[in-house]
């Protein structure tokens, strides 16, 4: 049986299990270590199944940032090695002794701006802004309001909203697979971007009405009206949701639209971006909007 032999340092904050196929168990930190760290939550039982099983825990930690205190969420690889009526075992996965030297650190408040510099280039670990979290709650509302705003406003029409999808934290991160996507990227307090996605005969559609020319075609002549159209849809779009994040994000700039047919897309992804996706339907055919950041 695992047995953490180095020092406990007690935690208490709030901890996410994430196992795949996207279950998801929301506990109390209790203590960490050099190999690992306990965690309970409230219906124990539901948590001894996971013995045995790999997953990623997050918990939230507070860092010394030049002369302020800054939230931050960290992210380890684990496996649920053992439990008992007071919580389960977990043991840190492919992360070496000076990194979980620096976790020590950081859960009794001593890491600072330099050791978060160290912390985030270390293999098996990853830590982050806390807004992600937050952000994807309201994402789901932020991009239908918008599409609806916008499909309204500048095509006269209403979309029907469909499933929304959260990019799960086993798969790595990748572009729509589509045959039409406009592009805006963020930059500034958010680092990502919105896609729109789209088979071609929606594209076409959804710029003539844009544009108020029903019979809009992909000839050799209008081409290019076909793309500025979408693309403005996609920039009135992103701007949407842009708008709606800055109550909490501040200084978000938007770049200029681009659009991409196929695969060929410009952008070097990273795979652990976070990824929601909510599709709808139109009268022109369906499409998604998704929000992408890191």
């Amino acid at each position: 049986m695992f047995n953490r032999q180095h020092e406990r340092v007690e935690l208490n904050t709030d901890a996410v299990l994430r196992f795949a196929g996207q279950a998801k168990l929301v506990c109390k930190t209790l203590d960490v270590s050099l190999g690992g760290m306990k965690v309970a939550s409230q219906e124990m039982k539901e948590m001894y199944p996971f013995i045995g099983s790999d997953c990623l825990v997050e918990f939230a930690v507070e860092i010394l940032v030049g002369v302020v205190n800054k939230q931050f969420v960290v992210q380890l690889k684990a496996r649920v090695v053992n439990g008992d009526p007071r919580g389960v075992g977990l043991k840190f996965e492919g992360v070496d002794e000076e990194t979980l030297s620096l976790i020590e650190k950081l859960v009794v408040s001593r890491l600072h701006e330099e050791d978060l510099s160290t912390l985030r280039n270390k293999g098996g670990i990853s830590i982050r802004a806390p807004y992600a979290n937050i952000l994807k709650t309201h994402l789901e509302e932020y991009i239908l309001e918008s599409v609806k705003e916008v499909f309204i406003a500048f095509l006269g029409i209403d979309v029907i909203p469909g499933p929304y999808v959260e990019r799960p934290d086993f798969n790595d991160y990748a572009p729509p697979d589509t045959e039409v996507t406009g592009i805006i990227l963020f930059n500034g307090a958010l680092e990502g971007g919105v896609h729109l996605a789209s088979p071609l005969h929606f594209a076409v559609k959804a710029a003539g009405a844009m544009l108020g020319e029903a019979g809009l075609e992909l000839a050799n002549e209008q081409e290019d009206e076909v793309w500025d159209a979408l693309g403005e849809i996609t920039n009135q779009i992103a701007g949407g949701i842009q708008t709606r994040m800055s109550s909490s994000l501040e200084d978000i700039s938007l770049t200029a639209p681009n659009i991409v047919i196929g695969s060929n897309f410009r952008v070097n992804y990273s795979k652990n971006l976070s990824s929601v996706r909510k599709f709808f339907r139109t009268p022109f055919g369906p499409f998604f909007v998704e929000c992408f950041f890191s």
